[in-house]
């Protein structure tokens, strides 16, 4: 099992809604609108590194008002 961290940026005034869609998806555990140079971090988990990949590039990325992304693997 891997588990990360995924930072979001979103599209002015689209936080709310991207976060309700992410709180939707299966693997994610828990999401959050935060302040700082993101506008969400979520906590997911994936059975592999590679779904860990189509989850944030099909999934998260897909959602709409969900810019850049990036993905911290828990190492421990």
């Amino acid at each position: 099992m891997v588990r990360a961290y995924v930072t979001i940026m979103t599209s002015a005034g689209t936080a709310r809604d991207a976060l309700a869609a992410l709180r939707d998806l299966d693997a994610v555990e828990q999401a959050n609108v935060v302040a700082g140079e993101f506008d969400i971090i979520a906590e997911v988990v994936a059975d592999s590194e590679r779904d860990l990949l189509v989850l944030v590039t099909e999934n998260i990325q897909s959602i709409p008002g969900v810019g850049r992304t990036s993905t911290c693997i828990v190492l421990e």
